[in-house]
């Protein structure tokens, strides 16, 4: 049980580390990365799914050290709030393109209305046990 602790608390650092790296940093291109990105939409992309990684590595390592159960729709907003903050810095340091502008706003939409699901359902949980 510790070994499967410390082998998931080495993997969700290094996504952590993979995620912050690759979204703040102005050159996607770096040991993490298994290819050469060349071209500012595959940057974009890129940098994106980097915020997958961040969101699941903070998951992974929320997962080991707390003993509280976190909700499914909590589980998509830290996804895609994460994959939101990486679109921010692709508009920085990628550019903005009519693609990137669609994509997030549709994500925008989406996190909010996870968020007010997620509120209302929150709110409907009975306590009295």
């Amino acid at each position: 049980m510790i070994l499967a602790k410390i082998v998931l608390t080495i993997c969700g650092i290094a996504m952590l580390l993979m995620g912050i790296s690759t979204i703040v940093l102005p050159d996607v291109n770096s040991f993490f990365i298994p290819f050469e990105v060349s071209d500012k939409s595959t940057a974009t992309l890129v940098r994106t799914y980097a915020g997958f990684f961040l969101a699941s590595g903070y998951l992974t390592i929320r997962f080991i050290y707390s003993s509280s159960r976190v909700q499914i729709g909590n589980i998509l907003l830290y996804i895609f709030g994460c994959m939101l903050l990486s679109r921010l810095f692709s508009f920085i340091y990628d550019g903005i393109s009519d693609h990137s502008l669609y994509s997030f706003f549709a994500g925008i939409i989406l996190f909010l209305s996870l968020y007010f699901v997620q509120k209302k359902r929150k709110n409907q949980i009975s306590y009295d046990l």
